[in-house]
């Protein structure tokens, strides 16, 4: 059972960094966290989107036009070029290429050819990829056009674009290239306004791209896409397969990679988003053994609570801000993978109160209650 486990821990942690660094499309080289006020709608309006205003909405509608815009572009404008993703964790530079209708090709820089991997068109649930994540971006924040952040990205001229909360507070800021509507870099902000991940284009040339770049060996698993039917025949046999999560996350897309491909076992992987924040979800029937989680333990998992349930937690940190999360729930293991969240923990936190572990025997002795209740008030073991 715990090379199932291992798979699908491996599996998202590769899913995640291609999503970040190859279809997210947005970032600088600059490491220092930066903090920035945000002034409001400046009253400028890019006179290309003028013809444009058919599209009203409650939002800012040269903003909405904007990044209605860069969602289709991603589809349809082949490039290439090197983006560059930074958190508080570090920074990673990553190879692109991109062929309009079949996906991208991302290899990190200095690396091999053989280390390219390649991701399905639209497949990332990246803003970038359709879309779908720009209405939920809209049902969740408020997207403004925000002309004086406007600026050159990659040799490239491109118009800013920025979401706030209900309160007006400052979440995210996206500038998209004016010529091809292309993303070109994205930030997102912690709650004192600095910066705190933020990826984009260093370099970048549109045109063309040689299908021959496709790695021979890229295979995909998760072929089969789950609709609602399939989601709740799923659900009968043991897999979670929520609907919605905790936070505003709405369901983007659900699919199942097959037994022999991923994992011994189906495994059922669904992406939900409120727009800004993306959190993985992978599941698949059956059970943890002890062997399991000694493999967690080294792979970096430790054991905690979260939302008064137990978990293998790695990451959550300001020097290690993916957090994955991995749990049984009746019958299910569950592993919750997220990158771009403010408090990456907290998200966990939510999901596993909607989704609570089940209890673990080896924690039920009277002993070990007293135990975790003397470290809960004292701070150290008993």
């Amino acid at each position: 059972m715990s090379r199932r486990i291992f798979l699908v821990v491996g599996t998202v942690t590769g899913a995640g960094a291609l999503a970040v660094a190859s279809l997210a499309l947005v970032g600088s080289t600059d490491t220092t966290a930066q903090s920035d006020a945000w002034s409001g709608w400046t009253g400028r309006i890019d006179t290309v989107s003028v013809a444009d205003r058919a599209a009203m909405t409650p939002d800012d509608p040269i903003a909405v036009v904007l990044l209605s815009r860069s969602a289709a572009a991603a589809s349809s404008v082949a490039y290439s070029g090197v983006a560059v993703s930074w958190d508080r964790a570090g920074t990673m530079s990553t190879e692109l290429s991109h062929l309009p209708g079949t996906g991208t090709v991302a290899r990190p820089v200095g690396t091999p050819a053989s280390q390219a991997m390649f991701a399905p068109e639209g497949r990332s649930g990246s803003f970038a990829d359709d879309g779908r994540p720009l209405s939920l971006l809209r049902d969740n924040y408020r997207v403004l056009r925000e002309a004086d952040l406007d600026t050159t990205i990659a040799g490239r001229t491109a118009d800013a674009v920025v979401a706030v909360d209900a309160a007006g507070v400052l979440q995210a800021r996206y500038w998209v290239d004016r010529a091809t509507s292309l993303l070109l870099r994205k930030e997102l902000l912690d709650t004192q306004g600095a910066i705190r991940q933020r990826t984009g284009f260093s370099t970048l040339r549109i045109g063309p791209v040689s299908t021959a770049i496709v790695p021979t060996s890229a295979h995909d698993a998760w072929t089969e896409s789950l609709d609602a039917a399939a989601l709740a025949t799923a659900r009968t046999t043991g897999c979670a397969c929520p609907e919605a999560l905790p936070g505003g996350l709405e369901l983007l897309d659900s699919r199942r990679a097959p037994a022999g491909s991923v994992s011994t076992m189906p495994v059922v992987h669904q992406l939900f988003s409120d727009g800004l924040v993306s959190v993985s979800l992978f599941s698949f029937t059956g059970a943890m053994s002890p062997d399991d989680g000694a493999g967690l333990v080294a792979r970096g998992f430790t054991r905690e609570e979260l939302a008064g349930s137990y978990a293998w937690v790695r990451g959550g940190t300001d020097t290690s801000p993916t957090a994955t999360v991995v749990w049984t729930c009746r019958g299910s293991v569950l592993t919750l993978v997220t990158d771009d969240a403010v408090d990456p923990l907290s998200t966990a936190a939510a999901v596993l109160a909607a989704f609570p572990a089940d209890p673990d025997p080896a924690d039920d002795s009277f002993w070990t209650r007293v135990g975790r209740g003397w470290t809960r008030v004292t701070g150290r073991a008993a």
